[in-house]
């Protein structure tokens, strides 16, 4: 299903995917900035399919404890895959070719970007649910926490993401096109707010770029990535 392309990119966070918060850019960088945010939105497709399903339905045997406390209490789980598009990746390959500043803003921005379209649908969604009497979790990617990456193979097929909204997973689990994310949301009959996964089970920890300037994924000091990038382009946002 097609999504709406959000009015305007989130550059403060941006700029923090960058590596760059509290920056107060030039006139040179402001253009620049410019540049890639028009660029990222004319060529951003988004698209997302989603099911909801019994949590009994889902294999959750081996795929780790986080996600089973993240799902404590509910009774279904929506299932969300959802994507920018193959053009905005051809952009970002043309760029990294040609521009490699833009690229890296590009990037940064189509991140932000995807996230904003996953923020919309999930506001829709607690909205419709809300009318119901039920509530939802936050959204729980594979990869987060010790999450394997290997769960994006059941989701995707369980959407049918490829006829949905064309989004495939690669033989090492990954996700393509490159801007492209899954999540699992609990459904639930009282309030739940599902449980952050730590550290100190997370298959990146040792190479973790948040761990290194002291802060992590899900603090508020730096972007709520949650997993949802998987922390490097490495098959969800």
């Amino acid at each position: 299903m097609q999504r709406p392309v959000p009015a305007a990119v989130d550059r403060a966070t941006a700029l923090r995917y960058l590596g760059a918060s509290g920056w107060q850019p030039d006139a040179a960088s402001v253009n620049l900035l410019d540049r890639a945010e028009k660029l990222v939105r004319g060529a951003a497709t988004p698209r997302a399919v989603w099911r909801t399903l019994p949590v009994e339905a889902l294999p959750l045997q081996g795929r780790g404890g986080d996600l089973q406390r993240h799902l404590q209490g509910c009774r279904e789980v929506t299932l969300l895959a959802a994507t920018l598009g193959s053009q905005l990746d051809a952009l970002l390959r043309r760029l990294e070719l040609s521009d490699i500043a833009l690229a890296a803003i590009a990037d940064a921005m189509a991140s932000v970007l995807l996230e904003q379209v996953c923020d919309a649908w999930e506001e829709e969604l607690r909205t419709g649910l809300a009318e119901q009497g039920r509530f939802l979790t936050g959204r729980f990617a594979p990869g987060y926490g010790d999450c394997p990456l290997e769960l994006n193979d059941t989701l995707c097929q369980a959407v049918d993401s490829v006829r949905g909204c064309g989004l495939a997973v690669t033989p090492q689990h990954l996700l393509t096109p490159r801007k492209s994310t899954t999540a699992l949301l609990g459904v639930a009959d009282h309030p739940v707010t599902g449980a952050k996964a730590g550290c100190t089970t997370c298959h990146l920890r040792k190479t973790c770029a948040y761990r290194k300037r002291g802060t992590t994924c899900f603090s508020n000091a730096e972007p709520a990535d949650r997993g949802r990038e998987n922390c490097a382009d490495s098959g969800s946002i």
